[in-house]
């Protein structure tokens, strides 16, 4: 696995094109494939996402940009140190915020981070916040403010559903405010996909191994233009519905998927017209319903 801080080593050979030549059964135009998260099932046709994917790329890709930095924070280990700025958070309610668990790696519980609001062309002053649960199996960690306190108004709606085909969008920060977005296609939610073993191993060094996490269940992005460092942690935000879908967890080429066949829909939308070459990634985020099992958990403690 390569988490967003890790984008520029993803590598978009066809490589699939060749390996999946001989399984002409599920190439056909038309096939579907079941999508299966929170216990129940979708079956998308890869054309229908393609096309969703298309109308969704012609707007411009700033479009929802205000909305997502306003429900943001950028964490960080100490906020004097640049370096150290590892990625964004997001608001849960006036004291807790939840970010991706590799962007607090190698702190424990107890220990305090800081974050800061986003608004555009301008941070809040740092704010300590203490660790307070860290989940490597699902990627998310939780974050309590230790004296300030959030206005209700920058608690974020989360979405009750997943909408298949809703543009998204998702921001970052950086120390001098300057914001860079991403925006992608919601193509389902389905079970935390089995990675290739070198996309595991790498991903190793920077935190728990993907493939330790292949029973939770993510939200699949189809991306519209590539997402840099900073991004993990971050709301994948719905645009039109003005609502959070997931928590930004990971970044992967359809290359580095081990069973690649089990996601029929998504190679079909990658391989018509409509998908650009340069744009083959695939954003995976931790939907609403393990982000708020974890959280209440977290508020019967606190």
């Amino acid at each position: 696995m390569i988490y967003a801080e890790h984008i520029d080593t993803l590598k978009y050979e066809p490589i699939v094109v060749r390996a999946l030549s001989a399984s002409k059964r599920w190439l056909m135009l038309g096939a579907t494939v079941a999508l299966f998260g929170c216990g129940m099932s979708q079956t998308h046709q890869g054309k229908e996402l393609a096309i969703a994917y298309q109308n969704n790329s012609s707007i411009q890709p700033a479009e929802g940009k205000d909305m997502v930095i306003n429900y943001q924070v950028m964490v960080s280990v100490r906020p004097e140190d640049n370096k150290l700025i590892n990625g964004m958070g997001i608001p849960l309610n006036p004291e807790l915020i939840v970010t991706a668990d590799h962007v607090v790696d190698g702190l424990e519980v107890g220990d305090l981070a800081y974050v800061q609001l986003g608004r555009l062309g301008k941070l809040s002053q740092p704010m300590a916040a203490e660790v307070v649960l860290r989940s490597p199996e699902t990627d998310l960690a939780y974050l309590k403010l230790v004296e300030s306190r959030f206005e209700p108004a920058v608690v974020p709606k989360w979405c009750e559903d997943e909408q298949f085909g809703s543009r998204v969008a998702m921001s970052k920060l950086t120390p001098d405010s300057r914001v860079t977005t991403a925006s992608g296609t919601v193509s389902g939610i389905t079970k935390r996909p089995l990675m290739t073993e070198s996309f595991n191993a790498e991903a190793s060094k920077e935190g728990f191994p993907p493939n330790n996490m292949h029973s939770e269940p993510v939200s699949w992005i189809l991306l519209h233009q590539a997402m840099s460092g900073g991004f993990s942690g971050g709301a994948i935000y719905d645009v039109n519905n003005q609502c959070v879908v997931a928590v930004s967890s990971l970044i992967a080429s359809f290359n580095d998927l081990a069973e690649p066949d089990l996601y029929g829909s998504v190679y079909e939308a990658i391989k018509t017209k409509y998908w650009a070459d340069s744009s083959k990634v695939i954003a995976f985020g931790v939907p609403m319903q393990t982000v708020m099992k974890l959280a209440n958990t977290v508020t019967a403690k606190l």
